[in-house]
């Protein structure tokens, strides 16, 4: 499970490198290294297609690479992923907590709409509207990907980020999503009494 800021951290930054476009793993790498960013080929590989199967990512094969991208359209996409978890989670706090999630992972402000697709409520405390002058690049950005946001919707973000109650999400969408226990490694060492 993800139990720490570091490592939600790598997820963030490869959806960031994504980034609406299609990338192979080599394409990530090299952009995560020219930025001082080292992760190594493994577990950049072990991020995605864990992504590919939460249905964040889609993948297709060019050979001999594999590409990934956004999986907006999907029925899984992020936008489900992260309502139906939070609903789980808290149904009387997951659209603030879908926002808290999302805020950080877009690293921008969150449109209403977005919340809409999140099918959770639109937060009315602890949050702020916001008036972004890059408003029309976050519409065209979402427009690429087949994602409508109407003229009357909201920007919105919350008023303070709580960078562990964000990681805390994280691991329980994670978690909640797709079987992680395959990964781990079971100490089965018994502890003696001296």
């Amino acid at each position: 499970m993800i139990e720490n800021f570091e490592e939600t951290k790598k997820y963030k930054l490869i959806l960031n490198e994504i980034n609406g476009e299609e990338k192979s793993i080599t394409g990530i790498h090299k952009s995560l290294e020219e930025k001082g960013i080292n992760m190594h080929r493994l577990v950049l590989t072990g991020y995605l297609n864990a992504m590919v199967e939460l249905g964040i990512l889609r993948e297709r094969e060019i050979k001999p690479a594999r590409i990934f991208s956004f999986a907006a359209n999907s029925k899984h996409d992020i936008y489900s992923i992260v309502g139906s978890s939070m609903k789980r989670l808290d149904e009387e706090n997951a659209g603030y907590n879908s926002l808290l999630v999302l805020h950080f992972l877009f690293e921008r402000p969150i449109f209403t709409r977005e919340l809409e697709k999140c099918n959770v409520s639109i937060p009315s405390k602890n949050v702020k509207s916001i008036n972004s002058q890059y408003r029309s690049d976050y519409i065209r950005k979402l427009a690429e990907m087949d994602i409508k946001i109407p003229a009357t919707s909201l920007l919105i973000e919350p008023l303070d980020v709580d960078k562990i109650l964000v990681t805390k999400l994280l691991n329980y969408i994670f978690s909640s999503e797709y079987d992680l226990k395959k990964y781990m490694v079971v100490n089965t060492n018994q502890k003696t009494l001296d």
